[in-house]
């Protein structure tokens, strides 16, 4: 289980958490939504220990990370599989040489089952027999799923998504939900995970709990159901204004 307790932290003048208390519920997918600005990116890197808090704590599984050092972050980095916002792809790697990076880098795992791992992950994410392709052969869409690939490479315990949505037509974002969703109910146990997202709609088809940042704190935390049900004028202000942007396009 994630913890987080009164995280601050400001660039420069710049309040950015103004004091996060938020619980990452084990085996369920949490959704972090809220305007831009808000802190949802800079929060997520918070918990794989990227950036240090200027005050308050994140426990994970029980350990403060914030009174961590670089090595002992390392180490508990270990359980986490990541989803860069822009798939964050090494291009001058093959496809099949950035899913299997941290095998290679982190592990003492052979090759051959290091190639067998990803043949198996690349096929998780519908890319089967793409190893030898480059990130420059890639759609957009395609470049979200290998990193979904890699981040999944390691079977970690915990996964952060960082908009894994932006800049996908609506039927390539759908099948990005469709996988995270495929990805969070396929393990024993249930691998938990946290997604930073713009979008509704993957709040309402995957989230089992949503969290609504505003100026820098949680304003809002429960389940799908009760976000579309709440009267908080805050809450209902971002829902309708997300959906009058999803209805011009």
């Amino acid at each position: 289980m994630i913890e987080i307790k009164d995280l601050k932290k400001s660039f420069g003048n710049k309040e950015v958490l103004r004091g996060v208390n938020l619980n990452i519920e084990e085996g369920k997918t949490n959704v972090i939504i809220g305007a831009s600005g808000c802190g949802k990116s800079v929060l997520l890197k918070h918990i794989v220990g990227l950036l240090k808090p200027d005050e308050g704590h994140i426990y994970i599984d029980g350990e403060d990370i914030t009174a961590m050092n670089e090595k002992q972050i390392y180490a508990i980095r270990k359980k986490f599989g990541f989803l860069f916002q822009s798939a964050a792809l090494f291009d001058s790697m093959t496809v099949g040489e950035n899913v299997g990076i941290a095998l290679r880098e982190n592990t003492l795992t052979p090759a051959p089952e290091i190639n067998n791992i990803v043949s198996q992950k690349l096929r998780m994410v519908d890319l089967p027999g793409t190893e030898i392709l480059m990130p420059s052969e890639l759609s957009g869409g395609m470049r979200k799923r290998v990193g979904l690939a890699r981040a999944l490479a390691t079977d970690p315990q915990y996964i952060l998504y960082d908009e894994p949505t932006t800049g996908l037509d609506p039927i390539t974002s759908e099948t990005i939900d469709e996988l995270m969703d495929s990805v969070a109910r396929s393990k024993d146990p249930k691998v938990t995970s946290i997604i930073v997202t713009h979008d509704i709609f993957t709040v309402y088809e995957i989230g089992d709990r949503v969290a609504m940042m505003f100026e820098g704190k949680v304003h809002f935390n429960g389940t799908p159901d009760e976000l579309r049900a709440t009267s908080d004028p805050i809450v209902r202000q971002f829902l309708e204004r997300t959906d009058e942007k999803k209805a011009k396009h």
